[in-house]
């Protein structure tokens, strides 16, 4: 199991939501669709910085293959939305959308000239470490300079989805970014989809003051169009970095997938193609913050390609005492994870269903109950309430997501660690 205290890796809360993968629910990183398309690399790719004309680019090429033709992608800073680029050095074609009936009729790989072979071209040749030359667009006749440093190298078979998460992926939700769920991102390890993220000037919604030393704010990327938290005060300036990381990197996966289904226009002509892919419309609540814990809920329905749409609701607690995602497993006597959700001692177990159980609630409610158990994930609510929810429960029951039973904190105190009635100071 992921250490779930530090920012960047797998929270502890998410190893249940990789045991609905194989009940058909989400992940964060669906497949990579541009190299998917057209081959996985193998070996290490470039990432090169530069203009087109005076446009900002990012571009991603691999290795030559035979007859030397390589295979990369290349975005536009200022919108973010991966092009597939195919050819050899000299003459590298960029991919065209998918929007018209010859191209829908050439579905499931990028296209990368119109039928009558007209393209839009990259022609570079190598300067020193750099890449030189222009861009021309084949329709029109444009020309535009071009001018590439380099500044990076990876392996994106080292970041990829891969087993049952790739497969999930494809089914639940399409196109989307090539960053596996457990892999931060950042300069060193996934450089092409960091620049991607991580200078975009966000916009800065109203803050919520909580007390004079505790608040946090909404902030938005323009290119995808939904909110999502940040600390903007802690008494502890440690753990306002910390927590401010976590939200950060989950934050980028989801504008990642947002753009990828923008992205998904040059492989996909359904409904959803060149979409945000609902994404904009996104729920991101802060249900709950203290001194000493954070409780976010995402949820949404939103996918571009998919077999159906990703109905969801994803809650996650941070722990604002020792930094990253909360292990509950601190708080509960007798709690543990299992190969696939935390499990509780007998006696909280049945503490839970007697309270579930007790609550008024409609019949469509009651038959949801019997999910809860094996889709249970934990958040909080104000003003002292700690939520036990169905989240992560299969597309044919989703329904059922964020019901569940509320319990205040003062009932669970005969199920708490000696240490961890801090957590539940006012």
């Amino acid at each position: 199991m992921s250490d779930c205290t530090q920012p960047g890796f797998v929270p502890v809360q998410c190893d249940e939501r990789t045991a609905g993968l194989l009940k058909g629910w989400r992940l964060m990183a669906p497949a990579f669709f541009a190299f998917a398309a057209t081959g996985a690399q193998a070996a290490p790719v470039d990432v090169y910085r530069g203009t087109l004309g005076r446009a900002e680019v990012v571009m991603e090429l691999g290795q030559p293959k035979a007859g030397g033709e390589r295979e990369g992608r290349y975005f536009y800073v200022r919108n973010g939305v991966d092009i597939p680029l195919k050819g050899t050095l000299g003459a590298l074609a960029e991919a065209l959308p998918v929007n018209d009936e010859w191209r829908r009729a050439q579905t499931d790989m990028p296209l990368f000239a119109d039928a009558k072979q007209r393209s839009m071209q990259w022609r570079l040749r190598l300067q020193g470490e750099a890449l030189v030359g222009e861009w021309v667009d084949g329709f029109q006749g444009k020309k535009l300079p071009l001018s590439l440093k380099h500044i990076a190298k990876y392996d994106p078979e080292k970041i990829a989805p891969h087993g049952v998460e790739a497969v999930t992926n494809a089914i639940v939700q399409g196109y989307g970014s090539s960053v596996s769920q457990g892999v931060a991102l950042s300069a060193q390890s996934t450089p092409y989809d960091y620049l991607k993220m991580a200078e975009q000037k966000l916009e800065q919604g109203k803050e919520v003051v909580i007390n004079p030393s505790l608040a946090w704010r909404p902030v938005q990327d323009p290119r995808t169009k939904f909110w999502y938290p940040r600390l903007t005060r802690h008494p502890d300036a440690k753990i306002l970095s910390q927590t401010n990381a976590v939200l950060e990197q989950r934050h980028w996966g989801m504008n990642l997938e947002a753009l990828g289904c923008v992205g998904s226009i040059y492989l996909s002509s359904g409904p959803e193609a060149g979409s945000l892919g609902n994404y904009n419309n996104e729920e991101i609540k802060v249900s709950y913050l203290s001194t000493a814990l954070m409780s976010v809920v995402e949820s949404g329905s939103n996918g571009c390609g998919g077999a159906h749409p990703n109905n969801h609701f994803d809650p996650f607690v941070l722990d604002l005492l020792r930094g990253g995602y909360m292990d509950f497993t601190r708080l509960f006597t007798g709690a543990k994870y299992g190969e696939y959700r935390l499990e509780f001692s007998p006696q909280m177990s049945g503490f839970i269903q007697k309270n579930l159980a007790s609550q008024p609630e409609p019949h469509d409610d009651r038959e949801c109950n019997d999910f809860l158990p094996e889709y249970m994930a934990l958040m909080l609510n104000k003003p002292d309430k700690m939520s036990f929810v169905i989240s992560g429960i299969g597309h044919a029951m989703g329904a059922c997501l964020g019901s569940g039973v509320d319990i205040s904190f003062k009932k669970l105190k005969p199920y708490l660690k000696p240490d961890a009635e801090r957590y539940f100071q006012p």
